[in-house]
């Protein structure tokens, strides 16, 4: 029994080792189809398709067949998104950069100012994705959805911070690892914290939307 239990946990292990390679290999594949720059964010939206169903516990999932399809019919949009949230970064840099070129009180408030925005801006980068995948919306809705979930799930966002960090603290020290769990293993992770915090959001908005039509 005992032997059997621990042939199917190295079995388990195995596949889903398997599995984040393979995504890996998809994501660099579907990237460099769309030419690295109109490619990083379609297959990006792709894995976290994928990464959204298994959180809920879909099996049997054709993952070729799902990324292509999501890549594909999602391109246009995910690409919009990406540029969205690019310009937006790319915005607040520059802001960050000027206001810490100058010496006084206003521009040292104005720097702390962009330090807090920078928070909230790392904080919807990493809500944007799974909002992206699980609720249909229009694109600038996304970032505003992806807000709100975030301010209204602090612990959440806490677990989702120190993940992501201890993420990148373990591939920045097995950087030989990174080809081929880099972004499935961040991704997955990203994907699961954010599900549940989307079960437990519904749930209250449920709760309130039935408080309301009682009175």
């Amino acid at each position: 029994m005992e032997m059997s239990r621990l042939l199917t946990g190295i079995y388990n292990l195995c596949k889903w080792i398997t599995h984040f390679a393979y995504l890996n290999l998809l994501w660099i594949i579907f990237t460099l189809i769309g030419g690295v720059i109109l490619g990083i964010i379609p297959s990006t939206v792709a894995m976290f398709a994928i990464a959204r169903k298994t959180a809920m516990g879909e099996e049997d999932i054709s993952v070729i067949k799902t990324f292509w399809s999501t890549f594909r019919t999602e391109f246009i949009r995910a690409n919009g998104l990406g540029l969205k949230i690019t310009l937006i970064g790319f915005f607040w840099y520059f802001d960050l950069y000027f206001f810490r070129q100058f010496e006084g009180a206003f521009y040292t408030i104005m720097n702390y100012l962009m330090i807090l925005i920078g928070m909230v801006y790392f904080m919807t980068l990493l809500y944007i994705f799974p909002v992206f995948v699980h609720y249909d919306l229009k694109v600038y809705q996304y970032v505003t959805h992806a807000l709100k979930i975030g301010f209204l799930r602090p612990t959440t966002l806490i677990f989702m911070l120190i993940g992501s960090l201890s993420t990148y603290y373990f591939f920045s020290y097995f950087t030989g690892l990174i080809p081929f769990f880099g972004i499935s293993f961040f991704v997955y992770f990203n994907m699961w914290v954010a599900y549940k915090s989307f079960e437990n959001f519904e749930v209250v908005r449920s709760k309130e939307k039935k408080f309301i039509c009682a009175d």
